[in-house]
């Protein structure tokens, strides 16, 4: 560990900070937050395109007691979504159900037969989620066999979308005239959701019943990454405030053992969405649904059941993320990484976490048979889609997402496009590539109090586009370091003053670690409560040395 090499190769801190105040520099980095909106400052949802016409059609639909069935993909995302549309649909008596593929045997892109399946129980209006904007053909083929389509999305829109669609609802559209498009799709739900609680509600109850329904959209909205400024900061910041006082049973017995008054992002991020996750991923999506809808004393089994599966999901990521680094090059620009052991829906997390160590793009593969399955991450510097892309000739399947790619690619195929994929991403030079951090202040330990999270509390919720405040100790003293639990999935570091420097998930620095005397530790704050007494502590975001 003799350079900065773990997740940034550039720091930028001014030696001068130590000699600042705290609460100038975060009023001059914060400046632009606007402090004081609310839940009253939400956009209009009639500024969505096609968002009249979806409300008449599913009111219609209610009228004439017509079956609508909410069609979904995977991930939290349409977990979030679907559970926000079900559970007003419930509340108004629209009779409503949802159908999910299944991620190994139907794979991730439309086929006629759902339409068909959908058509034969007799349903006559398809609400998509989070897809089909681009689907022509398929809402074609539902609109002959009289089946109508609501499409809600938040992808991007290509020149050509389905005419034969009652709506398309994206924030993306061209003639969208809602102000902000940084809306993850449990978002776009959200504010259908709020259009038809007017038609269907007393405005008093719209109101309470829309309110109540935040906590659910928050999720995903730190789930995907959505930058938390303009509307998305409001939705985080009602959301956290709702959570207290869930309608949602599943979600508060989740939580009610792990929340405290100082309530962050980080909860959604590392504490809910984990668990949806690995729920959809190792066992089945409707289980998570479940967590969320099912209000009686039974899902009290379902988070058990998701507990356990996720404790899976972190021994199995931790054995195949330390398989990867033994067997890996990360010497080429290009990381592979390929096993036949490695679970299918472990991939993409395998993935990201070469990405964060190594800053470059990583392409994890399980092998299935004849082919393998690839999931693909990249850093932000580097279009990796867009290489891809000209290699797709090779693939049986591909698909994309920002800064992530699947594709799907026979087994003899294989070691030619990576020899040649290769060939091309060394080819690049990513030398000026600089993945930098912004320190913002180098504390002295005398300033390590309570005093000084609640300077930073103000400007929460912090996330993606909010960044949380960076501090730097320099030269800090080290007088233990070990693991941290019996998991050894964490390191804890402490000073002769007892402060506790947590290093999450970076286990395989211990041994390097342990003969340090002192270090230079970049980290933020957490306020961490144990046996009903509040614990300020450091997390590492990176260590010079």
């Amino acid at each position: 560990m003799d350079k900065l090499s773990i997740r940034w190769n550039k720091i930028i801190f001014d030696e001068n900070t130590k000699f600042l105040d705290i609460e100038e520099i975060l009023k001059n980095r914060f400046d632009n937050l606007d402090l004081n909106k609310n839940i009253d400052d939400l956009y209009d949802p009639y500024l969505l395109p096609d968002m009249e016409k979806a409300v008449d059609r599913i009111k219609k639909a209610k009228e004439n007691n017509e079956k609508v069935m909410i069609f979904w993909d995977y991930d939290v995302d349409w977990v979030t979504s679907t559970s926000i549309l079900m559970h007003f649909f419930k509340k108004i008596g629209l009779l409503a159900s949802y159908r999910l593929p299944n991620r190994i045997t139907d794979g991730y892109w439309l086929k006629n037969y759902f339409i068909d399946e959908i058509h034969s129980l007799w349903v006559t209006l398809i609400i998509t989620v989070d897809c089909w904007t681009k689907d022509i053909e398929i809402i074609k083929y539902a609109k002959s066999l009289g089946v109508d389509v609501i499409v809600t999305d938040h992808h991007a829109v290509p020149d050509e979308i389905p005419k034969e669609a009652i709506a398309i609802i994206n924030p993306k559209r061209l003639d969208s005239l809602y102000p902000f498009s940084f809306l993850a799709w449990a978002w776009v739900a959200f504010k259908l959701m709020s259009a038809l609680a007017f038609e269907f509600l007393e405005e008093k109850e719209a109101k309470e019943y829309i309110t109540q329904s935040i906590d659910i959209a928050a999720i995903w909205t730190v789930a995907d990454c959505m930058p938390l400024i303009d509307e998305n900061r409001v939705i985080v910041t009602e959301g956290l405030k709702q959570i207290k006082n869930t309608r949602f049973l599943g979600i508060k017995k989740l939580i009610e053992d792990k929340i405290h008054n100082d309530l962050d992002a980080d909860l959604f991020w590392f504490l809910i969405w984990p668990r949806l996750n690995a729920a959809w991923r190792l066992d089945t999506p409707y289980k998570a649904v479940n967590l969320i809808l099912n209000n009686t004393e039974s899902v009290e089994k379902t988070i058990e059941d998701i507990e356990n599966i996720n404790n899976k999901r972190k021994d199995l990521t931790k054995i195949f993320f330390q398989d990867a680094l033994e067997n890996i090059d990360p010497n080429n620009n290009i990381i592979f990484y390929d096993s036949d052991k490695i679970e299918h829906w472990i991939i993409w997390i395998v993935a990201w976490r070469i990405t964060e160590m190594f800053f470059k793009p990583s392409i994890v593969l399980k092998k299935e048979k004849d082919k393998l399955v690839a999931s693909c991450r990249s850093p932000e510097y580097f279009s990796l889609v867009e290489y891809l892309e000209k290699y797709k000739s090779y693939f049986l399947h591909f698909w994309w997402h920002k800064q992530a790619a699947w594709f799907s690619i026979s087994v003899d195929k294989f070691e030619e496009f990576k020899k040649e994929f290769t060939k091309k991403i060394n080819s690049i030079d990513f030398s000026n590539n600089i993945k930098s951090l912004n320190v913002d202040k180098i504390l002295n330990i005398e300033e390590f109090w309570f005093s000084l999270i609640d300077k930073i509390k103000k400007y929460k919720p912090y996330g993606i586009g909010n960044l949380k405040p960076v501090f730097m100790f320099q030269d800090f003293e080290i007088e233990k370091i070990e693991y941290l639990w019996t998991t050894k999935e964490h390191i804890t570091i402490k000073n002769k003053y007892w402060i506790s420097i947590l290093w999450f998930w970076f286990w395989e620095y211990f041994d390097e670690l342990k003969g340090k005397k002192t270090l230079n530790i970049i980290f933020d704050l957490m306020e961490d409560e144990w046996n009903w007494k509040k614990q300020l502590k450091a997390k590492v975001i990176d260590i010079i040395n």
